[in-house]
């Protein structure tokens, strides 16, 4: 009898506590407790998503209470909090036409080689490239990114028989039309068996003139192997266009010293609000002009 007592008790204080903490989880999820933003300056604009799913692009000039002034190019509204579910704040300039263009999610470099571009504090992505190659690059500061890569190719002993590379960038000069940075590839082949001769790349410069929607890059640098730096430097040339809302024209081109022959490559970005493709074509350019060459594939997933 005591131990059903007991259950009973329990049970009654356990409802009595679901029904205290349940107002508070209700009002936690009010929708009414999501706030709208203020009013922006003339040089933001807002994409507010509501609950039937559909998505406003324009610019709240006004709000009190639970409601706010909406202008776009339809006209001007009134929004209630209760029908929004997100507001996200945007530069003006990346509205054109009413519609939303997202940034280059992999603005910092071409299709393999770096932009002057540097990721800001925070930012992060993934890249992979023909599945063999993957790469991860954050910023540690605004000036300053950290990548490392590894390539992926199955064998026997997986962890020596591959590539490891770690790739630091700094920016040396940040404006919204011209971008400097300095950094380095510096990879290690630990198959091997000589540790001075395991370790390479490349130490660079790279400038990046003109805006997300044009620009053109000029990087340089030295290649060095075995703890010894090339008597010659290689030179890139690198230009990107945006074609519309989700394409972008995509080229990176190298001359190595010795040659006359440069590696020309060309293709293709899609552009994503975190992701991107590149599909495009890499060739030696001789006597017979520009070949289809080898395709290239890579994808890039921004995660902040």
């Amino acid at each position: 009898m005591s131990h059903a007592r007991f259950t009973h008790r329990t049970l009654s204080t356990l409802i009595a506590l679901a029904a205290c903490l349940a107002p508070c989880t209700t009002s936690a999820q009010d929708p009414l407790r999501t706030a709208l933003p203020p009013p922006g300056d003339s040089n933001t604009r807002q994409i507010v998503q509501l609950r039937d799913g559909s998505t406003l692009v324009g610019r709240i000039t006004e709000s009190w209470g639970d409601s706010a002034r909406f202008e776009s190019l339809s006209g001007r509204i009134t929004l209630r909090r209760a029908d929004v579910t997100s507001v996200r704040t945007v530069p003006s300039s990346s509205i054109r036409n009413g519609r939303y263009w997202a940034d280059d999610p992999n603005a910092t470099r071409l299709f393999f080689a770096p932009t002057g571009r540097t990721l800001a504090k925070g930012e992060g992505y993934y890249s992979n490239h023909w599945i063999f190659l993957s790469d991860a690059h954050v910023g540690i500061t605004d000036r300053f990114t950290l990548g490392g890569a590894m390539t992926m190719i199955p064998s026997g002993d997986f962890i020596k028989n591959n590539i490891y590379f770690i790739s630091p960038k700094y920016a040396i000069e940040q404006s919204e039309r011209l971008n400097i940075a300095a950094g380095a590839f510096i990879g290690v082949a630990p198959f091997f068996d000589n540790a001075s001769n395991n370790t390479f790349g490349i130490a660079y410069g790279v400038a990046t003139w003109g805006t997300p929607d044009a620009s053109l890059t000029l990087g340089g640098g030295y290649g060095f192997a075995g703890g010894r730096m090339a008597d010659s430097p290689m030179a890139m040339l690198g230009v990107t266009k945006r074609l519309s809302r989700g394409w972008s024209f995509v080229s990176e081109n190298w001359l190595f010293p010795n040659t006359n022959r440069p590696l020309v490559s060309y293709g293709i970005r899609s552009v994503g609000e975190r992701t991107a493709w590149d599909v495009g074509f890499v060739t030696i350019l001789g006597e017979e002009g520009i070949v289809p060459g080898v395709p290239w594939l890579g994808l890039t997933w921004k995660f902040r």
